[in-house]
């Protein structure tokens, strides 16, 4: 009885937590290609997988109860088709009575059939389909849903966390890896997490069809600041500041510097927080900076990627403060280190 009672409250709980809350309701067009509807075996499996698709997209955005609203896209099934031919031509078609389309394909069985993913700007479609292949892809297993929320989270305002990803031994500057953080929007194969740049990337789309390019662009904050420290937490004036970009999903950092800066008696170096500088394709020209800092032989090295810079702005924060501790390069030799007692 007591546990009945409990589930009932909790229940309760949960249900003025929703009511609390905006909806934003989207309305989506699907699309799926007459191949795949054979291979799952007719229009009425394929339209009960899809009510499971969406049922798990919507939970994805409202299961951890991270956003300021309850999402709910919506499949208008009396929009629902099959179509014949190159998916990639059902990709650009106008939707203009829904907020989104989304085109499936499990089996990409023309080599023109090339791409997938989000499609922004005045196309607002998710291409549902896997690398073209001589065989059928199931985009309805764990993993194809897995991406299409990934793809749902583009749609609603948030780039892709693992373009600012390094590789180390593609970052000619020193051997170090970025590797993003934990989110839906960098690795989103069983991942339920949306990171703190992700909601707050959202939340600030509210209900609005978007660009993403435009929110990245306005996000920065207005300076970057950087200090440097010697071993000691000293500032140090004079040292040297470089800034190598990384391109976008290049997964490498640049050899040719953004910039570089002297610090001044504080350690201290300031910078313009859109130091990213601009492109019309991705709205900053890169997501990500390898800061090195330098002086009389001690070096530090440090990441402004955007997921962190950004966050300082969504924080109400002027600036984005980065601290350098400088040190030896040449590792200390382990028979000549004593104990101090």
């Amino acid at each position: 009885m007591k546990k009945t009672v409990l589930f009932a409250a909790i229940v309760m709980l949960l249900s003025a937590y929703a009511q609390a809350q905006p909806v934003y309701r989207f309305t989506v067009k699907v699309g799926i290609d007459k191949e795949s509807v054979q291979f799952i075996g007719g229009a009425d499996a394929v339209r009960a997988k899809i009510t499971d698709m969406f049922t798990k997209v919507n939970k994805a955005f409202n299961y951890t109860r991270q956003f300021d609203a309850v999402y709910d896209f919506v499949v208008d099934w009396d929009a629902f088709y099959i179509y014949e031919g190159l998916s990639t031509e059902e990709v650009h078609k106008p939707h203009p009575d829904h907020d989104y389309l989304v085109v499936i394909d499990g089996l990409k069985s023309d080599p023109k059939e090339v791409g997938g993913g989000w499609y922004g700007a005045d196309i607002q479609t998710i291409y549902h389909a896997r690398t073209h292949t001589d065989h059928f892809n199931d985009p309805f297993e764990k993993n194809a849903i897995d991406g299409i929320i990934h793809e749902f989270g583009h749609a609603r305002g948030m780039p892709d966390i693992y373009a600012m990803q390094v590789n180390a031994d593609r970052n000619p500057i020193a051997p170090v890896a970025c590797y993003g953080e934990r989110c839906i929007m960098n690795y989103p194969y069983g991942e339920t997490l949306w990171s703190d740049y992700a909601v707050n990337m959202i939340n600030l789309s509210k209900d609005k069809r978007i660009e993403i390019d435009e929110l990245v662009a306005a996000m920065c904050p207005e300076k970057i600041r950087i200090t440097v420290l010697d071993p000691a937490d000293a500032p140090v004036k004079d040292a040297k500041v470089t800034l190598y970009p990384v391109p976008w999903y290049s997964y490498s950092v640049s050899e040719t510097p953004l910039t570089e800066k002297v610090t001044d008696k504080k350690g201290l170096c300031e910078l313009p927080g859109d130091v990213y500088g601009k492109t019309e394709e991705f709205g900053l020209g890169c997501p990500n900076i390898f800061v090195k800092a330098e002086h009389d032989g001690l070096t530090a090295y440090g990441w402004l990627p955007l997921y962190e810079v950004q966050n300082a702005a969504f924080d109400g924060k002027e600036a984005y403060e980065m601290t350098l501790r400088l040190k030896a390069l040449t590792p200390s030799k382990p028979f000549e280190f004593k104990i101090n007692r």
